[in-house]
This record gives structure tokens, sequence and C-alpha cells, in this order.
């Protein structure tokens, strides 16, 4: 398990990738962006293991989100 304190700068998106892992964000201000949708302060997504995913800021502002995964991390994008 790995839990981190992750800050995306305004407009920023990690594009398409994968992780080995399931993992939880957990959204403290701003608004993060997904393939799933856009979540708020105090919004939370799971995201499946082995799910192509995007995500990352709004353009309107930077987010900074609680990370947590069930397991070891790892990042690969497609």
């Amino acid at each position: 398990m790995l839990i981190r304190l992750v800050r995306y700068p305004a407009g920023v998106i990690n594009p398409g990738h994968t992780h080995p892992c399931g993992h939880g964000m957990f959204v403290l201000e701003g608004t993060l962006v997904t393939h799933r949708g856009s979540f708020g302060p105090g919004g939370f997504v799971w995201f499946p293991e082995g799910e192509v995913m995007e995500h990352g800021a709004s353009v309107e502002g930077d987010v900074t989100v609680v990370f947590i995964t069930n397991k070891a991390f790892r990042l690969d994008y497609v």
C-alpha cells in the first residue's frame, strides 16, 4: 500500500496509462479531471487495477489529492 500527496498544476493531465494496482484519489482542493468525470473537494474516485485512465487538473486551477494504492505502485503509459 502507498499513500502520497499529489498536486497537478492547472491544465496538466496525465495521459493514458495503467497501474498494476487499484488506486483511489481523494480531492483536497481544486478539480480533478478524469476519464470518469470531474471531482471537486471531498470527492473520491477509485480506479481498478489495469484500467486505462487519464487524470489531472482542470484548466481553472491546481488540484491536490491524496493518492492511495492497494499494493506496489508502477506507472505504464499506453
